[in-house]
């Protein structure tokens, strides 16, 4: 991350809307979402219900991916960021 007048500036972030799934540890079932947008360290997603969603889980971009660790940044309505651990 690079500073800019003595603040760090955001990674650059790609805007996306990709289908993608967040699977839970534990959990068979993975949940789809959207992949609003992506950047290196971190994504927003939207997703239909957050109840479900745990501080960790994966992102999945198919059915078959291993998927990334994530953990939740914030969360907003049916928008939550994530960042890469």
């Amino acid at each position: 991350m690079a500073l800019l007048f003595g603040r760090k500036s955001r990674p650059v972030r790609r805007k996306v809307n990709q289908d993608a799934w967040i699977s839970l540890e534990g959990d068979f079932a993975a949940r789809k979402c959207t992949v609003v947008d992506i950047s290196d360290s971190g994504a927003k997603l939207k997703i239909e219900d957050p109840r479900f969603i745990r501080p960790e889980f994966r992102l999945k971009f198919s059915r078959t991916d291993h998927g990334r660790r994530c953990k939740v940044a914030w969360r907003k309505g049916l928008l939550l960021g994530i960042e890469f651990i």
